[in-house]
């Protein structure tokens, strides 16, 4: 046993070298992030986990979070944009008496108010100065409501210098080495001077990603030498009242992760700087139409929430998509990432949990590979749709329990790729191994023993094999007659000859014996090898019954194929069979191999097939062969001396009889076996006569044991 399966080890070595290498190329392919293999996957991944469970946060503090649209409606009421900065100081007022939390103003103010005195003056061709009195100054007005209120504008990073000042309120401290790769610009565009008076300011500038899609928003960026907050991390500073942002590096949070904290909201962020946003729906928030805040409708909604001034009109092109909906105003990009703060989720990433995962995606891809090289293919493919589904609702679990970004479709498709590979190579070798049986064992094993032989999954032994075996030899009676009346027709002594074996083939095989040879008109077939068959004895007796029976079936097919090109009529058949142990394997030459079975055995089933002759009975079994039978009832004919052999051995027929004849021929084999005077002779004949009489027993039998009792 431990050198079979030492044999099916070397055979396998190679598919267990795959099982174990490849998942480890997929692993350092991932590390080098070929092709942006590990980005574009864990999009796909959050992408997925977003549809199947978009998200909702607590839904009271989504009401909290305020669009203040300068909608279509807005715009057709108060004209295009831009409105005069006195409009947006008034809507600014409005919103402060409501007493919002932070207010966050989505626009970007960086030139003066076209409709101030001086541009007046200009397009009009006034005299200079001659409206200063007439025409209020909106950005200073705008500029004096925001700065009564927790308002933050916005600024953008750009590569082109500014025209106006930087306005940065708040700063973003670092612990540690300012190394991380953050958005970064030369310049910054800001509002004018007289706006440029709000409590905050942060940029709303979107790191827009391979397929336009807002996954992750930029919660810092970097100035010049300096790193800034974003519009949505400054409302958040300005609704607490704190000082500034703090940003820990993952060098030095021993968590793997960035961190960014703002008053008392930590944010964990990736490694560019950006939150991972979970998006939901943006139903969920509260949305107020510019107008009505302009006249004054409905503005307790605005109390204690979180408010972002911007615009849902198509016209100024402040529309993203996001992996949950195909296009939203900019301003509920912020909101999504304030509410998902606030509700206390924060989608982690760390270096050591994205190498955990795919570690983990390894290993199981190893183990079915392993099983796919040495197991069932049954069990190959029942694990490999455990692992890949296990990986993928572990990856699942992990975002929905405990807020993890993981890489499930990485993860789960290095556990499909490998395993699948695994199992295809295992079915090409497989079958390749098939072929090779196929074209060992096809031309002597039934179709269903080369198939047993494939499911077992080990070649049989093939040389210097000793076992027990039945072997039968089966020969056409008087063929010798047969072939010398057809010498001048050899084409149809040729079809005689091949339908003749090719039905007592169909018999044998069908009982899942081995055909070893054709010597002429003669078949040697043989059982228990090379697949062991514990009821040899049985499947040789019944196909020799069989091929008895199987005779009128023959000769109706000679007479359909060949008719009157032989008239010689039916043939008849001799079968011998011999059980007792051989060797059996490939024997011949350097050039030419057959597989076959030599021993005494043998040549004593050659020597009882001819024996039917005398008998009339065409089966003749050895005594081993008749004792193994048990599911026949045998006849015992005789005892007869086989040359090489010192003892009689006891020879067995098949032939029905009624009880009382078979008592009856029993009887009188006894008497001729133990007969040793001349004195008996009369009583055995009476015997047989009577004998020969009862309906059934075979006339040919009798005439031999004539002849036996005779020669006493």
């Amino acid at each position: 046993m431990i050198a079979a399966v030492a044999r099916r080890l070397r055979r396998r070595l190679a598919l267990t070298l795959l099982a174990l290498c490849l998942p480890l190329v997929c692993l350092a392919a991932t590390i080098a992030d070929l092709g942006e293999i590990d980005g574009r996957t864990r999009d796909a991944s959050l992408d997925i986990f977003t549809s199947i469970r978009p998200f909702a946060g607590d839904e009271e503090l989504a009401r909290a979070m305020v669009f203040v649209d300068i909608d279509e409606a807005s715009l057709a009421r108060f004209g295009q944009w831009p409105w005069p900065r006195q409009y947006m100081a008034v809507l600014m007022q409005n919103i402060g008496l409501s007493e919002p939390l932070a207010i966050g103003v989505d626009i970007l103010m960086s030139e003066d108010d076209r409709f101030n005195a001086d541009a007046i003056e200009r397009l009009a061709g006034f005299e200079a100065g001659s409206l200063a009195g007439q025409i209020p100054d909106g950005d200073a007005l705008l500029g004096e409501m925001l700065s009564y209120t927790p308002s933050v504008v916005a600024v953008s990073l750009t590569p082109a210098e500014s025209a106006n000042e930087p306005y940065l309120p708040a700063s973003v401290s670092v612990i540690g080495d300012s190394l991380l790769p953050v958005m970064e610009a030369s310049g910054l565009l800001s509002p004018v001077p007289k706006v440029a008076q709000a409590p905050g300011a942060g940029f709303v500038s979107l790191a827009f990603e391979r397929d336009s899609i807002v996954r992750k928003i930029p919660m810092v960026a970097r100035y010049g030498d300096q790193l800034i907050p974003s519009l949505s991390a400054e409302m958040l500073r300005v609704a607490q009242g704190a000082g500034g942002h703090i940003l820990k590096q993952a060098a030095d949070t021993g968590s793997g992760a960035n961190l960014m904290r703002t008053g008392q909201v930590t944010m964990t962020l990736d490694a560019y700087g950006r939150l991972p946003i979970y998006h939901g729906t943006i139903d969920r928030f509260t949305t107020v139409s510019a107008a009505e805040v302009l006249d004054e409708t409905g503005l307790e909604r605005l109390t204690n929430a979180f408010v972002i001034i911007g615009s849902s009109a198509t016209g100024l092109k402040d529309t993203h998509s996001t992996n949950l909906e195909a296009a939203i105003p900019g301003p509920m990009i912020h909101l999504s990432a304030i509410h998902q703060l606030l509700s206390g989720v924060n989608l982690k990433t760390s270096v050591l949990y994205s190498f955990g995962e795919l570690l983990g995606a390894v290993v199981i891809a190893m183990t079915i590979g392993l099983l796919a090289a040495h197991a069932p293919i049954g069990i190959g493919l029942t694990a490999l749709a455990a692992g890949v589904a296990a990986t993928a609702f572990g990856g699942f679990w992990m975002f929905t329990s405990l807020m993890y970004l993981s890489n499930a479709i990485l993860a789960a498709g290095i556990v499909l790729f490998c395993g699948a590979t695994s199992l295809v190579m295992r079915g090409i070798v497989d079958e390749l191994a098939r072929r090779q049986l196929r074209n060992a064992f096809g031309q002597y094993l039934s179709p269903q023993m080369v198939k047993t032989i494939e499911t077992s999954g080990a070649a049989p032994e093939l040389g210097g094999v000793t076992t027990d075996i039945s072997v039968m030899f089966m020969d056409v009676r008087g063929f010798t007659t047969l072939s010398e009346s057809l010498a001048a027709s050899p084409q149809v002594l040729t079809r005689l000859i091949n339908i003749i074996l090719d039905e007592a083939s169909e018999v044998i095989m069908a009982h899942e014996g081995t055909l070893d040879k054709f010597i002429g008109d003669c078949v040697m077939a043989f059982w228990n090898a090379p697949l062991a068959q514990s009821d040899h004895h049985d499947r040789a007796v019944a196909a020799a019954i069989a091929l008895q029976q199987h005779v009128p079936a023959i000769n109706a097919r000679l007479a359909e194929e060949i008719g009157d090109a032989w008239d010689g009529g039916g043939i008849a058949i001799g079968v011998g069979v011999a059980s007792g142990t051989v060797v059996v394997g490939n024997f011949g030459s350097r050039t030419r191999l057959s597989y076959s079975v030599v021993g005494d055995t043998v040549n004593l089933a050659a020597r009882l097939e001819p024996f039917s002759k005398q008998t009339g009975l065409p089966l003749t079994f050895a005594s081993a062969t008749a004792q193994g039978a048990s599911s026949h009832s045998l006849l015992k004919i005789d005892e007869i001396t086989v040359r090489g052999r010192a003892n009689a051995e006891p020879i067995y027929s098949w032939q029905p009889l009624s009880p009382e004849a078979h008592t009856a021929h029993d009887g009188l084999l006894e008497g001729i076996l133990a007969a040793t005077a001349v004195r008996r002779r009369k009583l055995l004949q009476t015997a047989l006569e009577k004998l020969a009489a009862m309906d059934g027993y075979p006339q040919g039998l009798a005439d031999y044991y004539r002849r036996r009792i005779e020669a006493l």
